[in-house]
């Protein structure tokens, strides 16, 4: 599910080690819904585009 277009606003949550990734060189893919629609973006202009916190949710 995509974190953008959404008639009510989602609580976004992005994993830190998305952010190691410079979005110069290194991008991480994001799915816009379908399996045929995907896009690369930069991890912070995902944060900031999507609202998202950033915050750890692994398990330890």
């Amino acid at each position: 599910m995509p974190p953008f277009g959404h008639t009510t606003q989602l609580r976004i949550f992005i994993d830190p080690d998305l952010l190691q990734y410079d979005g110069v060189n290194d991008f991480v893919w994001a799915a816009a819904g379908t399996w045929n629609d995907n896009f690369a973006i930069a991890p912070k202009e995902l944060v900031r585009v999507s609202g998202g916190v950033v915050t750890d949710l692994k398990r330890v």
